[in-house]
């Protein structure tokens, strides 16, 4: 594997939401099994970490529902949520991108399920909260920073100027996976600079210099990068998710950020599980 991902994989993020989801669960005074079904195209994306998930929720105590399809473009899923709620799905995972997922969640909340929706890194936003409005209000999702806007992490300085590149007033609102854009590119940055001073830029020295550090976060970015550690035999970055959930209290017509000055959109931090780093999970 010579990749260098920031965030945790697709498998360890749905893992995570599924530690959570069974304390929800038990939180919420519910008994016997609660029912899980994972959700999304049949397709390379949102199937990564559909057998992961479902090992993890059977090992958790879920009852694992049939897979249910839904493709990856915008469209009318009333019969894919009708399928959910007869089934009596508690917790499900939405595996596409944000276009479909807010397709789904209109379809889903015009049936009237009460399903509590997982989302992955690419599958809910800000923006996504947005375009679906209160058919969002909920669905949780891993964010791969530490931090969000509005958040006064020691980083969030350098973010504020980074910002100021493309935005000299300063005022833009920034996405999640903005911030997470600033940590990748500076990951890179200080290896690329470890290369330099160690044999020159070529490919096996960047290797190398991601391998410098532990609990590595870049110059400037603590509390908004999230600690992590690549070695030669593991490149699962970080073991640590940080689940957020999306509300939204409104209409929301206007522009993204009114409406979160507003507070009609809000993400609210929900937990961050840090997960064992099991080698057999590596890779799946």
């Amino acid at each position: 594997m010579t990749n260098f991902f920031y965030g945790p994989s697709y498998s360890d993020a749905l893992r995570a939401m599924l530690m959570w989801a069974a304390d929800d669960w038990k939180a919420k005074g519910k008994t016997g099994k609660p029912k899980y079904v994972h959700m999304g195209g049949n397709h390379p994306y949102p199937n990564s970490p559909k057998e992961a998930g479902e090992a993890m929720a059977k090992d958790l105590g879920f009852e694992v529902l049939p897979a249910i399809v839904f493709a990856l473009a915008p469209g009318d899923y009333t019969a894919q949520c009708l399928t959910a709620k007869n089934a009596g799905a508690n917790y499900a995972y939405l595996g596409n991108t944000g276009g479909s997922n807010i397709s789904l969640l209109k379809s889903c909340k015009s049936v009237g399920t009460d399903i509590q929706f997982m989302g992955n890194v690419w599958g809910m936003d800000e923006n996504a909260a947005k375009a679906a409005g209160e058919a969002a209000n909920g669905v949780v999702f891993p964010v791969r920073t530490a931090a969000v806007s509005g958040s006064t992490a020691p980083g969030m300085a350098m973010a504020a100027e980074i910002s100021k590149v493309s935005d000299a007033a300063g005022t833009a609102y920034r996405p999640v996976h903005y911030y997470t854009g600033i940590c990748a590119a500076l990951y890179m940055t200080e290896a690329l600079a470890w290369a330099k001073d160690n044999g020159g830029l070529a490919g096996p020295n960047v290797r190398k210099g991601f391998y410098q550090k532990k609990d590595w976060v870049p110059a400037g970015m603590e509390g908004v990068c999230v600690p992590s550690t690549w070695s030669p035999t593991d490149h699962r970055g970080m073991m640590e998710v940080h689940i957020y959930r999306a509300k939204v209290s409104g209409p929301t017509d206007g522009a993204l950020p009114d409406l979160i000055k507003a507070g009609t959109i809000k993400l609210e931090p929900v937990k961050t599980v840090t997960l064992p780093r099991k080698s057999e999970w590596q890779g799946w």
